[in-house]
């Protein structure tokens, strides 16, 4: 049977197509092929761009453009370092688009990466914008549940609609590589063999970009012990800090930074090993009825040396050592054992069985207050007990990292991951559930949308019984004017009342009025306070925007007004601690796209340039009781939010452990120390400010001379304080160490 091939062929039949050409023979009796045209030899020679280059100029354009949008110190190592890195990352990522054999796949691989990239690229530098820091990949999907929210998402139209001209820049490589698709071809080479040189040229720049970062560069020691986040973006470019993000994340902490001699014995007693430069906080002498000072009994040699006690319980670091399978918990055992714990001191138990109310203030700062304008706030600021040197510290992550410091006495290591990390896990070193224990009645308020930020997850395991805030409470939604931000004032007015008969007790409050737009339109409060504001002479001349910032926190002082009066009606002002402290600086003054301010509202506000972490953070801690009133009691050493914690465990006179802690008892023995996620610090003794590229800014107090020793010393306390804190929220640590 023969076939007929030709009729299931679309070519014309053999017998209809003309003769292929002879092709000859040459002189030397070889066959000669016919030339091809010339636009067949072109056509073999050249190709359209492949997806591979899109890839490349695409991701080292993204870097560029990124680098030169965030970085406001522009310094030439850094630069250099982030170009070779960034050339690295793009040449590796680029192979991505070489994967398989067919252009379609390649082309698809090509542009879903780029797209990626962009997306990448932009969402960090919104989050800049918006939050004066970079997030990481956790923290932005741990707060994409706030997209919904609709004061964020406003936020976020008005940002993207001011930027959409940084969203055109980004297309222009994907526009630009079609356009050269289309009207351009090129040598072959482009694709012949590219994977191997890609490969072998990325790993080649990478070696060079990490000697350059590890040894030459001023930022190296970024890469390790003093690594954040939002450093590593600046100095190393935003694909490397998310790659140190990753490792970092895996490894839950680095390794504590101790003595060489240190020895280890985990059921060692602690030695009194004081050592204070600086006096102790000035406590008043204890006086009679009659306001005279009662002199102490006189001193005898017979008499024994008073037992020194000290904040710690009996804790079996050698049993979690020896039986735990986690190299992290027997880490930090090791580190907590070489602690010495501080001891107690004459304001122990000062309000034992006594009332707290703790509340974390939106965006407060200490500038506002006036005994002119804002009586109780004066009252309650100089009438309690005074902090002068009272920092703040901007964690990173806005108002959920600040209320974890506030409520923990721990460094919220994670930023704004950090307060979710508490979820399920034993968080009995809180406040809040250290009273708890002790019969207290809490409750928790926030008078804005009560899942904003996760706290209804987070608040009732921080060790308040109920948390209500709006939208999971009928009466309190009917108490709360639902506009933005709403009032501090209702909030205080409607809920004193809900636990002023049950004391003991113990409440949380997380204010909104102080929140940005600071402006007439942006900011209800601002509105309703804007033509009491512009009858102040200081403020002449003032932009709207610090004016509106002002009036916000008018509401914050009627809401305290409101809070002594129901107090002191009630006849328990002098039973109750008021403890008020900001979540952070008022970071919406800054220029922003995000929050309308076309300059820098802050120096304004400030009155003076705004150069670093130490002015940008000095804030206020109220600690106030109306039996406090006229004792004149100081703390004049550097302080911070982490300390609020452990004063307040001393105060109270509960059961607690200091080395548990970041922060310390400020009446007790314990060496100040004031410290930020970038590993600057402040102490009694001067400050290190570590965003210096040469890493030795430091600058010693009036009258103060200190070694290297000392400085290398602190340096290393900061890096193991935020080792532990970044170790423990990798892990339920003190379910482990507290059961």
């Amino acid at each position: 049977m023969e076939w007929d091939l030709d009729k299931y062929n679309d070519r014309e039949p053999q017998s209809a197509r003309p003769a292929a050409p002879s092709r000859g023979t040459g002189p030397d009796n070889r066959s000669i092929r016919p030339k091809a045209s010339r636009t067949a030899q072109k056509k073999r020679r050249s190709t359209s761009l492949p997806p591979w280059v899109l890839v490349l100029l695409s991701l080292l354009f993204y870097c560029f453009c990124f680098h030169v949008w965030t970085e406001n110190h522009f310094s030439v190592g850094r630069f250099l370092t982030v170009t070779l890195l960034s050339l690295a990352f793009a040449m590796l990522t680029a192979l991505i688009a070489t994967i398989g054999k067919k252009r379609k796949l390649h082309k698809i691989l090509g542009l879903a990466v780029v797209i990626f990239w962009a997306v990448v690229f932009l969402t960090e530098y919104f989050l800049l914008d918006s939050f004066q820091n970079f997030f990481t990949p956790a923290a932005i999907f741990d707060n994409a549940g706030n997209a919904g929210q609709e004061d964020f998402a406003r936020n976020t139209v008005n940002l993207v609609l001011k930027n959409l001209w940084r969203l055109l820049v980004f297309a222009l490589p994907i526009v630009a590589w079609f356009l050269a698709n289309r009207f351009l071809k090129l040598p072959r080479i482009l694709t012949k063999g590219v994977r191997r040189y890609l490969a072998a040229a990325g790993v080649v720049v990478l070696l060079v970009g990490l000697f350059f970062a590890a040894v030459i560069s001023p930022d190296s020691r970024k890469l390790s012990k003093e690594y954040t986040f939002d450093d590593a973006v600046h100095s190393f470019g935003l694909p490397v800090a998310f790659t140190l993000d990753a490792f970092r994340g895996s490894s839950s902490g680095g390794d504590f930074d101790l003595p060489e001699d240190t020895v280890f014995d985990p059921n060692k007693q602690p030695v009194d090993t004081t050592g204070r430069a600086e006096p102790l906080p000035s406590v008043p002498p204890e006086t009679d009825s009659n306001g005279e000072t009662v002199e102490p009994p006189p001193s005898t040699t017979d008499a024994p040396p008073a037992e020194i006690k000290y904040a710690m319980l009996d804790l079996d670091f050698q049993k979690i050592i020896d039986s735990s399978s986690s190299d992290t918990a027997v880490n930090v055992s090791k580190y907590l054992a070489t602690l010495t714990p501080s001891k107690t001191n004459e304001m122990t138990g000062t309000f034992k069985g006594k009332n707290l109310i703790l509340i974390c203030a939106e965006a407060f700062s200490k500038e506002v207050i006036s005994q002119e304008h804002m009586p109780t706030l004066y009252r309650m600021m100089t009438q309690g007990i005074e902090f002068t040197d009272f920092y703040q510290p901007a964690w990173g992550g806005s108002t959920s990292s600040g209320e974890f410091s506030v409520l923990t006495g721990i460094e919220p290591a994670k930023g704004a991951s950090s307060i979710k990390q508490t979820i399920g896990r034993n968080m009995d070193v809180t406040i809040g559930n250290l009273l708890q224990d002790e019969g207290y009645f809490s409750r928790a308020f926030h008078n804005h949308n009560y899942d904003y930020y996760g706290r209804d997850k987070t608040h009732e395991n921080m060790g308040y019984e109920k948390y209500i805030g709006y939208g999971n409470d009928k009466d309190f939604d009917n108490a709360i004017t639902k506009v933005w931000p709403e009032s501090d004032k209702e909030m205080f007015d409607y809920t004193v009342p809900l636990y002023v008969d049950h004391q003991p007790f113990s409440i949380y409050y997380m204010t909104v009025s102080g929140h940005g737009l600071y402006s007439w339109t942006g900011n209800t409060q601002s509105s309703h306070h804007r033509e009491e504001v512009n009858s102040w002479p200081e403020l002449q001349g003032a932009s709207e925007t610090v004016k509106a910032y002002y009036a916000c926190n008018l509401e914050v002082e009627l809401a305290m007004e409101s809070l002594l009066t129901q107090l002191e009606a009630a006849g328990i002002a002098d039973d109750t601690l008021v403890v008020l402290c900001a979540d952070h600086y008022p970071y919406c003054l800054e220029k922003s796209d995000t929050w309308q301010n076309d300059k820098d509202y802050l120096s304004e506000y400030f009155g003076d340039q705004v150069d670093n972490c130490f002015e940008r953070d000095h804030n206020c801690l109220i600690m106030w009781s109306g039996c406090l009133e006229g004792k004149n009691i100081k703390v004049t050493t550097p302080t911070c939010s982490l300390d609020i914690v452990p004063t307040l465990c001393n105060l109270f006179g509960v059961e607690w452990d200091s080395r548990l802690y970041s922060g310390r008892d400020v009446f007790s023995d314990a060496e100040p120390l004031v410290f930020w996620p970038n590993h600057s610090w402040k102490t009694d003794k001067g400050q290190w400010d570590a965003s210096k590229a040469s890493g030795t800014e430091f600058t010693p107090a009036p009258g103060v001379e200190v070694n290297e020793e000392y400085t290398t010393r602190i340096r290393k306390t900061v890096n193991n304080k935020l080792n532990y804190a970044y170790s423990i929220l990798s892990m339920d640590y003190f379910k482990l160490i507290l059961k």
